[in-house]
Formats: structure tokens, sequence, C-alpha cells
């Protein structure tokens, strides 16, 4: 074991090789840094471009959902509208028909042929 007697007697070399080595390591001191700093902002960036990422795909995903949600309901108002344009082809139809008119003139209006006879029996 070196003591402090030893030690101020013990002096550091001056020679162009230890200033060289110190050179170096302050250098590969500064680069690991520099790394640092340069891996530092990769993940930084890398977490925002996740983050941003993450964002749009909920985003999009509860877009989705709703236009999901919107074309069933306007499935159901699609079979609606036809259920309803047959029915009224039906009347068209029907309209079209004498006898169905002179039914519903007989039922509705209580209207006659010439010579026919009305009777009401009541319900």
């Amino acid at each position: 074991m070196i003591t402090k007697r030893e030690r101020a007697s013990i002096k550091e070399i001056d020679t162009g090789y230890m200033e060289q080595r110190q050179q170096e390591l302050e250098r590969q001191a500064r680069r690991r840094k520099g790394l640092r700093r340069r891996l530092g902002f990769l993940v930084l960036l890398f977490a925002v471009m996740v983050g941003t990422l993450a964002v749009t795909l909920f985003s999009q995903s509860s877009t989705i959902a709703n236009q999901q949600t919107y074309e069933e309901e306007l499935g159901h108002e699609l079979s609606n509208l036809e259920e309803e344009e047959s029915q009224l082809l039906q009347d068209i139809e029907n309209y079209n028909d004498e006898e169905y008119i002179a039914e519903i003139a007989r039922r509705d209006y209580l209207l006659t042929f010439p010579g026919e006879t009305l009777y009401t029996i009541p319900d």
C-alpha cells in the first residue's frame, strides 16, 4: 500500500503518450455523450410517432364503428322504403282496376249501381 509520503514522491510522467491518451479519453467521453443525446432524441421521436399512430388508429377505429352503425341504420331504412314502394305499386295497380274502385265506392262512399238497393247491417 502506498502512503502519502510515497505519493508525494511519485511524479507524473509528462510524455506525449500521456497527453495523447488523455485526449483520446476525453474524445471518447464526448462521443458517448453525443451518442446518448442522439439515442435520447431518437427514443423521444419514436415515442412521439408511436403516440401519434396510436391516436390516429383509435380515431379511425371509432370512425369506422360509427360508419358501420350508420350503414346498418340506412340498410333498415332502405328495406322499409322498399316495402313502402311495393305497397304503393300495388295500390297503383289496384286503382287502375275498375272492380276494386267499385268495391271502395260501395264500402266507403255507400254508392250503388243503378237498380241496386243498399242494405246496411248494424255491427
